[in-house]
């Protein structure tokens, strides 16, 4: 059963519609009437609404930013208009919008049956042509990631384990992988780091163009070997360079000895043409095409070990795995998972189950006296990280925690476990504090915005997003999860709790309370209380 939504400034039209609808054989259990913008954004955020039919030209919210709205906070539901205006503009503009038909009054009833039904049935199967277009989009040619990217992707992330199947789809994509060794390359751009020429790129359309040029001069870098280069996943080039029989027998060691200087020659072309920063995850030589989830696991890692050698752009995975990394502990992974739980953490107890976890999860690399200026230094360095980028929050307090004053070294396995879990222990206390403090003062003053404005019959969550300077998504969640309800479930609590109080304790008419507290009609005012109180405002003042 389906639930439509009119919206229309004259009566009439919305009470004719209105009525068609409900005695038309579409599944339809609800019909709702709203006159302007405004009061259509109150049922869009209450109801779970499968369709917007709206007029243009209204008072107050026209259907223009009604549809802005719309796009912005549920882009999932369809919107047709039904206007008087015969225009091109107001057409273009609507379909820009998101608009499925633009209809002209006066409609005729079987072309808006015929319409709505469509809508309502393509509501049905969005499920399933989502998944078509999705796809689609994979398998396009002129897609960000081509049919061949994606295949080389399913079989660098292990998807594709069949040797046939590997033979077999090569062949149709008109790729030669024969190695039999391979070794791969994990090139990691950084669009915030941008030459002299420019700031940070922003634009996908922008990093699309950034990637296809950057697999052209990997490919010129490389044209001397065997190297096929594709779209890795979100900022990633991957390159897979291959070598026969003879060059892994006789010309090992010296293909070895050349990849840190081919890593060094794809980073400079990249930021000499391209002005944009690299790192460049260089994997072990190994055999067979099974091999390369493996590869591509290690040389992604490598990438990650410029957060802590900033001053290095290329990390060959065997020159950087020291005695104590070699320890089957992914540290770094953990490390970054550790300090996204810290942030996100919303109880201190939780937090020091984090950190017992992380200990236990890395207690191998304490095992040994190898380990007192490695892993664990690093580990340190890198919260410490976090709480000099949060100084301004953390205040001073940051500063006894600079890990060579924290660790006295030198130190035993043993006792740098002990130092490190006191380490955490603390820096976790700052960062929770800092953040909690942090996500409290953006709720209060989102808060304090609200009941200032609470009132105001045109207010939107973009308004109150754009105060304290947060999307409109992020705020709402940060708001359910310190305040557990939505925003406007508090927005309508208190015009709810006003506008008992206003009926209990003054003579004002429905209306006049109506609009008191942000409502455009005292019919969509009376639906939206008794829907709240169970009872209607008439009993709840009598």
């Amino acid at each position: 059963m389906y639930i439509v939504l009119v919206v229309d400034d004259e009566a009439i039209v919305c009470q004719g519609i209105k009525e068609f609808l409900e005695m038309s054989d579409l599944n339809i259990s609800q019909v709702l009437t709203a006159s302007n913008g405004y009061e259509a954004l109150d049922y869009l955020r209450m109801e779970s609404i499968d369709l917007v039919l709206t007029d243009i030209q209204m008072d107050g919210m026209d259907g223009i930013e009604l549809m802005e709205s719309i796009l912005s906070e549920k882009p999932s539901i369809p919107v047709v208009v039904i206007s008087a205006y015969d225009h091109f503009e107001y057409a273009q503009k609507c379909i820009r919008l998101g608009a499925r038909d633009y209809l002209i009054k006066p409609v005729l009833l079987p072309q808006l049956i015929q319409v709505v039904g469509a809508e309502l049935s393509e509501r049905d199967g969005k499920y399933k042509r989502f998944l078509e277009d999705s796809l689609k989009l994979k398998f396009s040619m002129t897609g960000m990631l081509s049919l061949r990217s994606y295949i080389l992707n399913e079989v660098i992330t292990g998807y594709l384990e069949n040797s046939d199947d590997y033979l077999f789809i090569f062949e149709q994509i008109g790729i030669k992988l024969e190695g039999p060794y391979y070794l791969l390359l994990v090139i990691e751009l950084f669009w915030e780091r941008t030459g002299a020429e420019g700031g940070a790129i922003h634009s996908l359309r922008d990093r699309n163009l950034l990637k296809y040029a950057t697999v052209n001069i990997i490919e010129e870098t490389l044209a001397d070997w065997n190297a096929v280069a594709f779209y890795g996943q979100g900022n990633q080039i991957v390159t897979i360079l291959q070598f026969n029989e003879f060059d892994n027998a006789q010309r090992r060691a010296e293909n070895i000895s050349k990849l840190n200087m081919i890593g060094k020659t794809i980073v400079t072309n990249i930021r000499g043409y391209l002005h944009i920063e690299a790192v460049v995850g260089i994997s072990p030589i190994r055999l067979g095409l099974p091999a390369l989830p493996e590869s591509y696991r290690e040389a992604a890692k490598a990438v990650k070990w410029h957060a802590l050698y900033e001053d290095h752009n290329v990390f060959y995975t065997e020159d950087f795995s020291l005695k104590e990394a070699s320890v089957q502990v992914n540290w770094q992974e953990k490390t970054e998972f550790f300090v996204e739980s810290i942030k996100t953490g919303k109880k201190l107890e939780d937090i020091q189950g984090t950190i017992h976890r992380f200990i236990t999860d890395i207690s191998l690399i304490f095992e040994s006296d190898d380990s007192t200026a490695g892993i664990p230094l690093s580990i340190a360095y890198r919260i410490y990280a976090t709480l000099l980028e949060m100084k301004e929050t953390v205040g001073d307090q940051y500063k006894v925690l600079d890990p060579i004053l924290f660790f006295q070294f030198p130190l035993t396995g043993i006792e740098i476990k002990k130092r490190l879990t006191d380490f955490l222990t603390e820096a976790a206390g700052l960062i929770h504090a800092s953040m909690t403090d942090h996500d409290q003062a953006i709720i209060q003053q989102s808060i304090a915005y609200i009941r200032q404005n609470y009132r105001k019959k045109g207010l939107k969550i973009q308004d109150i997003a754009g105060y304290v300077h947060l999307s409109p998504n992020y705020l709402s969640y940060l708001f359910k999860q310190i305040i557990a309800e939505t925003v406007w479930e508090y927005v309508t609590r208190l015009r709810m709790e006003e506008s008992r109080q206003l009926l209990m304790n003054t003579h004002k008419k429905r209306y006049e309370i109506a609009d008191e507290v942000g409502y455009e009609s005292p019919e969509h005012f009376s639906r939206v209380f008794k829907r709240y109180y169970g009872e209607s405002p008439n009993a709840v003042r009598e």
